[in-house]
This record gives structure tokens, sequence and C-alpha cells, in this order.
């Protein structure tokens, strides 16, 4: 009798086991960066290729905010170097930070017996297209509420998006497309600790003031922003032993070797953008915590301020001590990730 009741309870537990469980759809991200002013942009791209090796994401196009040539070719040679060299890449035009910074040309023009290392599609910068043109490109051939929007420089382009007429690839503006197909804003920008100096002003904003306060008026209310604060980067460091140990399973890493070239080794980095990406793809991994509901605008100093609201649909990310610990091995394993094979 007992055999039986235990053959049957066996039964009856493999019939209300799932056969199958669904994966999630990976999440559509357009990454838009001023890659070549802060070593965090490189492993923040990282991060969303080893994110979509693992079927976690789709990346539909890089953009550069940042005015220099070589910023968008660095971005070319760590999409190709990753296996991604098809997709699509902007870059800003009459844009802010024109100086090439410490190590994105000598990344992209780095060479061994006279021949270039790491491959790209691009050849010269004047062929990629400028920036707003491939956003709405982008946009407008997705399905509606599909497409995760990560900003992790200054608000250039996204500003100028929000004010693009229509067009021959769509007839809605650049507000309209946004409403229409963007489901949430992750950005790193401000600070919002509760120490933060009235004399502090966060570079992703003071950079640009004018675009960052064009974006957070012009955002339609009903799209969720979430804000990743200095003061979140700050408290989640990626390591130099990471990028001294993690990164040589191959001679030449355009990664590391941007890293290498950012500052003298070895030294700790802050993640700053590496969390809109950690955020962006993986919202429900209790990495972070979130403020509640409330609103965003650039005052008239040029600093982010944030109001609470109930009927607010922004926010801004927060963080524990303990996931501080968990953030940082989890950002570190995803940015060393070799590529897929």
């Amino acid at each position: 009798m007992r055999t039986m009741m235990a053959c049957l309870f066996l039964v009856f537990s493999l019939s209300v086991i799932p056969t199958s469980v669904k994966a999630e759809e990976p999440v559509k991200l357009i990454f838009d960066t001023d890659i070549g002013n802060d070593i965090d942009d490189a492993l923040a791209l990282a991060v969303i290729h080893a994110l979509q090796s693992r079927g976690e994401c789709e990346l539909l196009a890089v953009t550069s905010s940042k005015d220099n040539p070589y910023s968008a070719l660095y971005c070319d040679v760590v999409n190709t170097f990753y296996g991604r060299p098809q997709i699509p890449l902007g870059r800003v035009q009459k844009g802010v930070t024109p100086k090439d910074g410490s190590y994105v040309r000598k990344v992209v023009e780095y060479s061994e017996n006279g021949k270039p290392v790491f491959p790209r599609h691009f050849q010269h910068a004047e062929e990629i297209p400028e920036a707003v043109s491939v956003l709405r490109k982008t946009l407008a051939a997705q399905t509606d509420q599909s497409v995760v929007l990560v900003v992790v420089g200054f608000s250039t382009n996204i500003a100028r998006l929000l004010q693009s007429p229509g067009d021959e690839v769509s007839p809605l503006t650049g507000q309209e497309l946004v409403t229409q197909k963007v489901k949430l804003l992750s950005q790193m920008i401000g600070r919002f600790d509760q120490d933060k100096p009235d004399s502090f002003h966060e570079y992703n904003v003071k950079v640009d003031v004018p675009a960052a306060r064009t974006l957070y008026e012009l955002w339609p209310d009903k799209i969720p922003v979430v804000v990743s604060g200095w003061e979140i980067g700050r408290a989640i460091q990626n390591r130099a032993t990471s990028i001294l140990n993690d990164y040589s399973y191959v001679k030449h890493h355009p990664v590391k070797m941007g890293y290498e070239y950012w500052h003298k080794m070895p030294y700790d980095r802050p993640t700053y953008d590496l969390t809109s990406v950690l955020y962006a793809v993986r919202p429900d991994r209790n990495y972070f915590g979130l403020s509640a509901p409330g609103k965003f605008i650039v005052n008239a100093q040029g600093k982010l301020e944030y109001a609470a609201d109930p009927n607010g649909t922004q926010r801004y990310l927060t963080v524990t001590p303990e996931q501080i610990v968990r953030t940082q091995e989890v950002l570190e394993s995803l940015s060393s990730q070799p590529p897929a094979p």
C-alpha cells in the first residue's frame, strides 16, 4: 500500500511539473554613449555583448555622442571583436568633447609589424551615418513598446531625436517614435545621494546642459525612466585585479587595452555606465533598489533634480552594501566574458 501511494504521488508530481519553461525574449537595446571620455563606457559595451551571447539582449544599434571620429570607430572595433560587425553605428555631428581622450585613437590605430591588430567594419568615421538618422531608422523598424534605450553619455543625440520631424523613414516625429517604440530609458546621469554638495555638477549633465534639459522636457510622461546616479557607479568599483587577470584569453583585447591606456595601471574604476546596462537587461534580479516614483528636471543651475510624485514614471537606482558586493562580481564577470565561439 505504501509503495502504491508513493508511485501515485510520483505520477501526480510529474504531472504538475511543466515540461518546458518559455525563455524570455531578449531585451532589444539601443546603446548611446560618449565612449572615449571615460573607460566605463567600453566596459559597458562589453557587458552588452556578454549578455547578448547569453541570449538576454539584442544590441540594435550603437550611437556616439562624443564628437570625435575615433569614438564611433572604437565602438566598431569592440563590436567586431565580439563577432558583431554588422551592428549599425551612428555618430554625432556638431556635438561636444571633440578631443581624442587617452585611449580610443590608440586602440583603433594599434598595429604590429605595420598591420592593424583590431579589424573593423568602417575604415573612416566619415562613412558612419549621423546618429539621429540611425536612431530613427532603428526605432521605426521595431515593434511597439519593445526597445530599451540605454544612454550613458550626454543627452545630445536623444534630445535631437525627440526634436526631429517626420522623414522618409517614418512620418512620425521623434517624440512620437519614442512614445510608440520605447518601453524604458535607462540613463547614467545626475547624483542623488544624501551628501551631494550644491556645487556638484555631474559630468553627463554639465557638458551639454541644454540637451539634458530638452530630454527631460520632451520625454513622454508614460515611458518609464530609471536613472543611475553618480553615487551608484562610484560605490561599485571595477577592480584592477579583474583587468589584470580576466582578459588573458587573448593577446590583444580592445577593452583591456583601453583600460590600460586610460590611466596608469593598476587602478580601480567606478562602474557608472555598466550599472545602467545591467538594470536595462536584468531589472528584476535585485542588483539595485529603486526610489519612489517621481519626476526629473534640469534646474536653472544646470543640475538634474528629482521630485517625488506618486503619479510619476521616473525613478533613480539605490544600492545596499550587500548589493554592492554582488553586483561588482556580476559586472566584472560579464565585462570579461570571452566572445561567443
